[in-house]
């Protein structure tokens, strides 16, 4: 069971079911209550009128309220359609109430009580605009206060859910545009709120969407920087990601990635500068104290990049691959023992690695 799902069940708890009794005729605006078909009333204060079990004493609201909680707690209720009938036929503006009163609990931070609401909306009408991008806010304000990442996932389903229903709505790929950039994909983030400018947009959700378009940018840029970096496209990727370094010098990720392209071109010394400040911004970033390893290895430094393999061993005791570069620092002290068991020991920790099953193979022809 989802989350979600535990929580709006427990709205349950306030409703009951009335039976009618088969002789009463009762009649709404045009519907006439089916009296095989129990309804759901919400108990609040009304426990001694319910033991009356007199669905002509019980105040309507308690009625709709009844309504509202199974749509929006058990939306698969095998009696939904004929509730949905009913609550259209109480008062033809009451999906609209429904959606007001959804809107205030979620501005009074009800978010469980104002997804009730809204679900219930949803079964009156699966495709509103309104109803869908308000879940969307729901789930995001939820996932804000509880970094459940179920509700982010859900809240973007919900965003791209209006867009596809109205290829116009701005204010679902602005939405969507957040989703994206929280998640670190700025390309795509970008995309969407290009996007969302070209269709109406309040002044103030615009001008938020120029200020988030210039942050994106640079993240963007960095994004496929270092993507060609990784890709082997070294000069191309350090030549952007050097672009936006003077800007944002204190992105502890943009300085390890134009640390590996300079490692990548075997600069070792200047690789070593940005690797050492990256450990100033991002305190005990295993990653990097590898590659600082890997670099001291380089410019024969032995001792110095032991000490760092050692400590990134004291934070991730079981890193293979930290192990086999120590098994490889040893080696090349000479120390040839040493670096056998530490061979022995990535091996045994992840025996599928290419490169540790090499230096594994490699150790036994050496005596």
């Amino acid at each position: 069971m989802h989350i979600i799902e535990t929580y709006l069940k427990k709205f349950l708890d306030e409703v009951v079911f009335i039976e009618l009794k088969a002789e009463k005729k009762i009649k709404l605006r045009t519907i006439e209550l089916n009296p095989s078909i129990p309804i759901p009333v919400c108990i609040d204060n009304l426990a001694e009128t319910i033991k009356e079990n007199n669905i002509e004493i019980i105040p309507p609201l308690a009625i709709i309220k009844g309504l509202i909680y199974v749509l929006g707690a058990e939306p698969e209720f095998k009696h939904v359609a004929y509730y949905v009938d009913l609550i259209k036929d109480i008062d033809i503006e009451m999906p609209l109430k429904i959606l007001n009163d959804a809107l205030n609990f979620a501005s009074l931070k009800e978010y469980y009580r104002a997804i009730l609401y809204l679900n219930a909306c949803l079964k009156i009408d699966s495709d509103n605009l309104d109803t869908l991008y308000n879940l969307g806010r729901c789930y995001h304000d939820l996932y804000q206060e509880t970094t459940e990442s179920e509700y982010e996932e859900q809240s973007a389903a919900y965003f791209k859910k209006t867009v596809e229903i109205d290829p116009t709505f701005g204010l679902g790929y602005y939405q969507l545009g957040i989703f994206f950039y929280n998640r670190e994909n700025f390309k795509q983030a970008e995309k969407l709120w290009v996007k969302a400018l070209s269709f109406e947009l309040d002044q103030d959700v615009k001008e938020e969407i120029v200020t988030f378009l210039g942050k994106c940018r640079d993240r963007s840029t960095y994004e496929t920087g270092y993507e060609l970096v990784l890709n082997g496209r070294i000069d191309e990727g350090l030549e952007l990601l050097k672009s936006i370094e003077e800007e944002h010098g204190d992105w502890w990720n943009l300085n390890f990635f134009i640390g590996l392209a300079y490692r990548f071109q075997e600069e070792h010394e200047t690789a070593l500068k940005y690797f050492l400040k990256v450990l100033t911004l991002n305190t005990g970033h295993i990653q990097t104290m590898n590659e600082i390893g890997i670099c001291l290895l380089s410019l024969g430094d032995y001792d110095e990049a032991l000490k760092y393999y050692k400590e990134a061993l004291r934070l991730d005791p079981l890193n293979a691959e930290i192990i086999c570069n120590r098994g490889i620092v040893f080696l090349n002290k000479g120390d040839i023992e040493e670096a056998r068991r530490q061979f022995e020991r990535a091996f045994e920790l992840n025996p599928e690695d290419e490169v540790i099953q090499m230096w594994h193979a490699h150790i036994k022809t050496v005596h």
